[in-house]
């Protein structure tokens, strides 16, 4: 599984990531999404006898785009928010690509997913104009 999954990852050029917040961190299966991609040799070099740094990312400069999509429960998990310390979703999606070489990274995030009210029907209507304008960009570099 960890073949095609790396397979997948070396052929796009548009990576797209649907990562809610659990318990302010993705969820395991996003986490073993990211162990079976984070491979040495495949997308992370490894060489003990290289001088500095031994890793080095593989697919750095493949021109490859990541847009993460996430969703949480409750609100303020921007950085600067109230709650944007808590939020290690995007920070350790956008730590485990760096990693491999993907740092083009884009962001829309759904909020108020448990107050299920107007703010949620606002967040909704605020993440699909980001991904609107992302999508509208994206296509732009593409051609």
């Amino acid at each position: 599984m960890s073949d095609i999954l790396v397979d997948e990852v070396i052929r796009a050029d548009l990576i797209v990531a649907g990562v809610p917040m659990y318990n302010f961190e993705p969820p395991a299966q996003f986490k073993s999404y990211i162990d079976n991609i984070v491979r040495v040799g495949r997308t992370f070099g490894f060489d003990r006898s290289r001088n500095g740094e031994p890793y080095w990312p593989l697919l750095a400069g493949a021109g490859k785009r990541l847009v993460i999509l996430s969703s949480r429960g409750d609100y303020g998990y921007q950085l600067g928010s109230r709650l944007g310390n808590h939020n290690h979703v995007e920070r350790a999606v956008r730590t485990a690509f760096a990693y491999i070489g993907v740092t083009d990274v884009h962001e829309a995030a759904i909020e108020y997913d448990e107050f299920a009210d107007h703010r949620l029907a606002h967040s909704i209507k605020q993440a699909e104009a980001v991904v609107d304008d992302l999508v509208s960009m994206l296509v732009n570099r593409s051609t």
